[in-house]
């Protein structure tokens, strides 16, 4: 038989309990351009019971702890990759138990992008939240090369540096009819410091299929965001052959049945579909950067390797540059 009055005399001490700690929101924008500021909410109710064990964390990607609060007369600690970039003065409107409970960024880096995770705390109960803020930089610098390794394929190379979160590229050819065509990219190469990337894209386009006054675009997207950039260069098909067996440049114009050969293998190499598509490699991975473009044929390659040191030099020095 169930007893009534144990249940009554229990009610208080049970209702009192699932009223411990509670998380009512939490705030962390999405999507955050650079050195712009940034609040941090989370709202919990605590009961009154419990608030001499109240702790506030606050979490990034779930493991590093990189603020933390113990009210009501401790200041806030900020660690890891926040420390630098939080206002500890800033206060919410509320009693001395929740003043600290946000944080306040007056300029937002990209090296902060992540998981937030608000973790409040008592002896008794425990309560977290979490959401994901991406902080987005535009590139400081964009450019468009093209260098001419054999007599039938034009190496089209992208670079950025600078931006963040990781960009993705986008080739096009755009012919004097006004017809677009997109070219494949066939390895994306570079690093990250510091939150921000600087890093390089190539594809390959058929030198005899590619009339004068084609316009070459190259689109850089990050993801998470509507953010893109372009930039468009007119393309000049009086480019040399480069090579590493003479300091002069050369032309070929034999018309033999070998040449016939290699012109169809430059259009298969052309549309090949892409093997190494969105791989980041090292900087001194020469192959994957603007790399071995003809493997397999006996089309002159080893100009390319110089090109691929020369474009790893460049993309180094952006990195290294101040951020």
């Amino acid at each position: 038989m169930v007893n009534v009055g144990l249940i009554i005399s229990l009610l208080p001490l049970l209702l009192r309990h699932g009223q411990g700690v509670n998380i009512l929101s939490l705030t962390v924008p999405e999507v955050v351009k650079a050195d712009s500021e940034v609040f941090l909410d989370c709202n919990y109710r605590v009961s009154e019971w419990e608030r001499s064990g109240l702790v506030v964390k606050w979490y990034i990607d779930g493991v590093h702890l990189v603020y933390q609060w113990i009210p009501p007369t401790l200041s806030p600690q900020v660690l890891g990759v926040l420390s630098g970039y939080v206002n500890t003065t800033y206060q919410v409107k509320g009693g001395p138990w929740e003043k600290h409970r946000a944080i306040y960024i007056p300029r937002a880096h990209p090296q902060l992008s992540g998981r937030y995770s608000c973790t409040v705390s008592t002896f008794e109960d425990e309560d977290t939240r979490s959401a994901t803020m991406i902080v987005w930089a535009p590139a400081r610098y964009m450019d468009l090369t093209f260098h001419r390794p054999s007599e039938h394929l034009v190496n089209i190379t992208c670079l950025v540096g600078y931006t963040a979160p990781r960009p993705m590229f986008t080739l096009y050819t755009r012919v004097p009819n006004g017809s677009r065509y997109e070219v494949d990219v066939r390895g994306v190469s570079g690093g990250v410091r510091n939150g921000l990337w600087s890093i390089g894209s190539w594809g390959l386009i058929v030198w005899a299929d590619t009339p004068p006054e084609t316009i070459i675009e190259c689109t850089v997207s990050l993801p998470g965001t509507t953010h893109k950039q372009t930039i468009s260069k007119f393309y000049n098909p009086d480019l040399p052959i480069i090579t590493t067996t003479t300091t002069t440049t050369t032309t070929t114009t034999t018309t033999s049945a070998s040449t016939t050969v290699e012109r169809e293998t430059a259009h298969q190499l052309s549309n090949m579909s892409q093997r190494n598509h969105d791989r980041v490699s090292s900087y001194y991975d020469n192959p994957s950067l603007y790399g071995t473009a003809h493997s397999g044929t006996n089309l002159p390659l080893s100009s390319e390797k110089i090109f691929s040191i020369l474009c790893i030099a460049y993309i180094q020095w952006l990195v290294r540059g101040p951020a």
